[in-house]
């Protein structure tokens, strides 16, 4: 067992070495560092909630969409972040060096790439697919974000992604089995609702 957790920690640097030795450019990294900040302490995600929320046509995605993000926190930063308390990349190997100042919490799971994922999760359920490939591509961006800025391992992004989705799921199914959440979805012109049975 711990030759494969070994195993995959040289992976994690591997990847964390080669994007800092290859993909940093110095006109992206303020792109890169704007996104992140952007959902810092979930705030962009919060933000959108409660611009749902007031409005009564959207105040249920606003409201399934913080929800989301409560039980993501609650999951990851809560709990795991503190069982697992690993190290952030720069903490262990000193050939990585960050791009932004460092977090003081601890490295697994990503609590950036939870937030947006839970967010992402979420939100894909209520809007088309044009909307909904821009809120997936954005949420992919501040999981690669947290990667190019060298303050997370990819296995923590990862895990990031799964508790965020997986949480977002808990959450629609709760909501679901109380609340008819078909008419709260926004519809794109050419595909109009389908009239309720």
């Amino acid at each position: 067992m711990d030759s494969f957790i070994e195993f995959i920690y040289n992976i994690d640097h591997s990847v964390l070495l080669f994007i800092q030795d290859n993909l940093r450019i110095q006109i992206v990294t303020p792109v890169m560092q704007g996104i992140s900040i952007s959902v810092n302490l979930g705030f962009l995600w919060i933000f959108l909630s409660v611009i749902f929320m007031c409005f009564k046509k959207t105040r249920m995605i606003g409201v399934i969409l913080l929800s989301s993000l409560a039980v993501g926190l609650c999951l990851n930063n809560v709990i795991i972040k503190n069982v697992v308390a690993r190290a952030r990349p720069y903490d262990t190997y000193s050939d990585l060096i960050p791009l932004i100042a460092k977090p003081s919490d601890t490295s697994f799971a990503s609590g950036h790439t939870t937030a947006s994922f839970a967010a992402a999760g979420s939100l894909v359920r209520f809007f088309g697919k044009k909307i909904s490939v821009v809120i997936v591509i954005y949420a992919t961006l501040v999981a690669f974000s947290r990667l190019y800025l060298g303050v997370h391992y990819p296995t923590d992004v990862f895990a990031g992604m799964m508790i965020g989705i997986s949480g977002s799921i808990i959450v629609y199914y709760i909501y679901s089995k109380k609340f008819d959440l078909e008419e709260y979805k926004i519809q794109s012109k050419k595909s109009p609702r389908n009239p309720r049975r």
